[in-house]
């Protein structure tokens, strides 16, 4: 059998495999790289496309199989849904002070949100930066902030439907002895 002279001139070193290795790896990371990016990138652009519509998603919580509490907007109020095998209307807020304050800081949380990494992934390229610690604990204290604000307007609109109900309560009270 004969050869032509390029399997020869190879070398048969481990050395070699191991940069090659490497090399492959460190394309495979610019290619994924890239392609979050890409993502990204498309995630926004129908984002903006999305704002010209009246009904927009603030987010949801999932509460079991095929249930959910889900936020919107929508002309100008925000809606709490419960959503299962129907649709409830748990508690809207129609204030526009109060539902510009909540849609500016939801836009800003989200415009402060990257990537989502898995929690050993950030970890691990966070391990030689300490300024991301910072960061990090930022995002949290604005997500915090947001849930706190939502739950602090939820609970005075509630507050508020129990005194106003309490008050037709007593009007009807206060009716009903009169006539008597």
């Amino acid at each position: 059998m004969r050869t032509y002279g390029l399997v020869d001139e190879l070398p048969v070193s481990g050395l070699g495999s191991a940069w090659d290795l490497i090399w492959v790896l460190f394309v495979l990371g610019i290619i994924v790289g890239l392609i979050v990016l890409i993502l990204r990138f498309f995630a926004k652009r129908n984002r903006g496309w999305g704002m010209n519509r009246s009904l927009r998603s603030l987010g949801g919580y999932p509460l079991g199989t095929n249930k959910s509490m889900q936020i919107v907007e929508w002309n100008g109020r925000i809606y709490v849904l419960g959503v299962g095998d129907d649709v409830t209307l748990m508690e809207s807020i129609t204030e526009p002070e109060a539902v510009a304050a909540l849609l500016a800081e939801h836009d800003s949380n989200m415009a402060n949100t990257g990537p989502v990494l898995p929690e050993w992934l950030r970890k691990w390229t966070q391990r030689n930066n300490p300024n991301n610690d910072d960061f990090s604990s930022k995002e949290t204290v604005n997500h915090t902030n947001f849930e706190q604000t939502l739950e602090n307007r939820l609970r005075q609109l509630s507050e508020r439907r129990q005194k106003v109900e309490q008050l037709l309560e007593d009007s009807r009270s206060g009716d009903r002895t009169d006539k008597s």
